[in-house]
Order: C-alpha cells, then sequence, then structure tokens
C-alpha cells in the first residue's frame, strides 16, 4: 500500500493533452490496417510470395520497434526528446501514409519499417517528457490517462480502418495521416524538459541496466506474450465456440479496449491504494482468470467476459510498468530504460504467435488459452511470494 493521496480531476494542460495525443498514435498504428490485409492481398496477387509479404507489412513495423527502441533511447540522451519525438512523427506520418501510393510490396514493407522507426521513438520519448514534466506524485494520474488514451486509440483505429478499408484497400493507410496535426501541436506546446546537472566524474546518472529494471522488462516481455493471445488466436477461437464473424470479433476486441480506457482513467485512484507490486499481481491475476474462462468457454458470452477480464489486465499494464520504469531510473536514464522497455514489449509481442502455435498444434486453440492463463497465474504467484518474503525480512 501506498500512502499517496488521490489526485483530483481537472481538465488537461495542453501539454498533457498533446502528449496523450501522440500516446494514442502508438495503439493506432497497429491495429489500423487489418482490415486491409485481404484487399492488399489481392491487389498483389500476382506477386511473388505475395501472400507472406502482405502479412509482413503487418508485422514488420514491430521487428523495426524491437530493433529501433534501445538506440532510440540513447539518442534522446543526446539530442534531447523532444527531437527524437519530432523525427518519430515525421517518420510515423510518412511511412505510414506510404501505403497511400506505393505499388509494390517491397517499397511498401520500407515503408511499414520508417513506420516502425517512428513508433519506436514515440514510444521512448512520450512517456518520458510526461513523467518529466509532471512531479512524481502526479506520474500515476498521468500515466493512468496515458493508458486510457491509448485504448480510446485503439477503438478509433479499428472503427477508422474498418470504414476507410470498405472503400480501398489503401484506405486505413490515411489514418496515419492524424499524425500531422499533432506533430505541429507537439511543437507549439511541448518543451524539452529542464537536463539535469551532470554527475561528477566517476559517478553514474543512472543505468538501464540494473537488476530490478531487467526484471521489469522481464514482467513486460511476459506480460505481453500472455495477453497477445488475444489478438492472434481469439477469432479463430471465437468462431469454433461461437460462430462469431469478423464483425462480432472487432466489436469484441474494440471492447477490451474500452475496459482498458476505464481501467486508464481510475489508475491515477488504484495508484494512491496500491504499490507497483500489488498493481503487477493484480494485471497477471486478471490475465489468468481472463484468459481461462476464455479457454474454457463453451460458448460466446464465457468468452466475451474473459475477454473483458483481460481488458482490465491490459489497462493495468501500460500505467503499471512504465510507472514503475520511471520510479525506478534516474531521470536522465529514462529514455534509455523505455527504450529497452519497449524493445521488450515488442518482442512478446513478436514472440507470442510464434510460442503460441506449437501449444495450439498440440493441445488446440483453447488449450492455448489455458497455457497463457496458467503463465498469468505463475507471474502473480511469484510476485506475491516475492512480496511476502520481503515484507518478512522487514
Amino acid at each position: 500500500m501506498t500512502g499517496t493521496t488521490v489526485a483530483p480531476r481537472r481538465a488537461p494542460t495542453p501539454l498533457l493533452a498533446t502528449l496523450l495525443g501522440v500516446s494514442t498514435m502508438t495503439i493506432m498504428a497497429s491495429a489500423t490496417i487489418t482490415p486491409a490485409l485481404p484487399g492488399m492481398e489481392r491487389h498483389f496477387a500476382g506477386e511473388p510470395h505475395a501472400e507472406v509479404l502482405v502479412r509482413l507489412v503487418l508485422t514488420l513495423p514491430g521487428l523495426a520497434i524491437m530493433l529501433a527502441a534501445p538506440l532510440l533511447g540513447y539518442v534522446g540522451v543526446r539530442v534531447g526528446r523532444v527531437r527524437v519525438l519530432v523525427v518519430g512523427l515525421v517518420l510515423y506520418t510518412v511511412g505510414g501514409g506510404s501505403g497511400l501510393l506505393l505499388d509494390s510490396l517491397p517499397a511498401l514493407l520500407t515503408g511499414r519499417a520508417l513506420l516502425g522507426v517512428g513508433i519506436a521513438a514515440i514510444m521512448t520519448t512520450a512517456t518520458a517528457l510526461l513523467a518529466d514534466h509532471h512531479p512524481p506524485a502526479e506520474h500515476g494520474r498521468v500515466l493512468g490517462l496515458q493508458g486510457a488514451a491509448m485504448g480510446f486509440g485503439g477503438v478509433v483505429a479499428m472503427l477508422l480502418g474498418g470504414v476507410l478499408g470498405e472503400l480501398s484497400w489503401r484506405g486505413p493507410f490515411a489514418v496515419y495521416l492524424l499524425a500531422v496535426p499533432v506533430l505541429f501541436l507537439v511543437l507549439r506546446h511541448v518543451p524539452e524538459a529542464p537536463v539535469a546537472a551532470p554527475p561528477a566524474d566517476g559517478e553514474r546518472v543512472g543505468s538501464p541496466w540494473t537488476w530490478p529494471l531487467l526484471g521489469l522488462y522481464a514482467l513486460t516481455f511476459l506480460s505481453i506474450t500472455s495477453f497477445y493471445v488475444i489478438p492472434t488466436q481469439a477469432p479463430f477461437w471465437l468462431a469454433e465456440v461461437g460462430g462469431a464473424g469478423p464483425v462480432v470479433t472487432g466489436a469484441l476486441i474494440a471492447a477490451v479496449n474500452l475496459v482498458m480506457t476505464a481501467v486508464g482513467l481510475n489508475f491515477g485512484r488504484l495508484r494512491a491504494r496500491w504499490d507497483f507490486r500489488a498493481l503487477a499481481v493484480a494485471m497477471f491475476a486478471t490475465y489468468a482468470v481472463g484468459l481461462l474462462l476464455v479457454g474454457t468457454a463453451g460458448n460466446l458470452w464465457t468468452a466475451t467476459a474473459g475477454m473483458l477480464v483481460v481488458g482490465i489486465g491490459v489497462g493495468l499494464s501500460n500505467p503499471t510498468l512504465n510507472g514503475w520504469t520511471v520510479a525506478s531510473v534516474d531521470p536522465g536514464a529514462r529514455t534509455r530504460a523505455l527504450g529497452l522497455l519497449t524493445s521488450a514489449l515488442f518482442l512478446g509481442q513478436f514472440s507470442s504467435p510464434l510460442l503460441a502455435q506449437p501449444i495450439a498444434g498440440a493441445a488446440g486453440l483453447g488449450g492455448t488459452f489455458l497455457v497463457a492463463g496458467a503463465l498469468g497465474a505463475v507471474v502473480a504467484l511469484v510476485l506475491t511470494a516475492v512480496a511476502l518474503t520481503r515484507r518478512a525480512r522487514r
């Protein structure tokens, strides 16, 4: 438990509103073009290996983020976080919007790689700037609002992507152009945070490689590996247990994002009552309960209930892990630590379907959710045991 007081609700400042708008860009990027994939595959049917390359258009940004985020964390320390953020938004716009014009799969893949680098720049700097421009007592509130903004961005992306995808396979790529007004807002409202005085010779500003931070990177990897069975496996499982088609599946995944938004809006109050370790236990416990419900579902209603419970864990994950990381490292090392955290997140996203596939082959789709739920339960129990051990030592 913590002794932090609950901050009263109030309207966000232009700086906070801008950084929340920046944060929506990251979650919108992953879901936006999903409705375009069938039309894209038909358009490029004559190109060699079109089936594989079209799927790479969706997944390549994640690989680029995983590789670029740690490097950009270091660059942010050298040249300034706002400069990295501005360049990231430019790359996001150019790389994301390139699908409106380019007409070859290799060119599209190049654009998606640029998009991934842009997302990495945004993710490593936006959270750091939120922390830089707000005192520690406010971090729970602003990081919770960031999680809510990301959840809302996911809903908007699914709706806009679906509507524009009906018009043309190129349509969803227009969503990335929303970064243009956000870029102008950043230039107007987001100053560089004051830089801490350099340390004396021989002293370190703070390392992103300490054991507590390595543990947080591991928790991030395990969190996204557990959760990501929902977007990758749920469409097939929902069709099997409830006959759900694309519209119902999309609506349910959007509902998970709405739960994420609701949790984010209330995270400041949760953080006022519980420490990060307790919130992480709750996060993995809700993963366990929700995924077990989905895996044992015999109908669509039970699966829906499980997905909504998973949404609670997703809502806790971003502000808890980001906030815990920010609180565990010196301000000068924030972007480096958040870059590594981002890399761990996308490594988990990249690994989740690869790990799930052999499990699905051996135990079926339901068994995949059960294994992911068991992983969540094990992590929750380990975190609880560590907390009880530390309390006993004190």
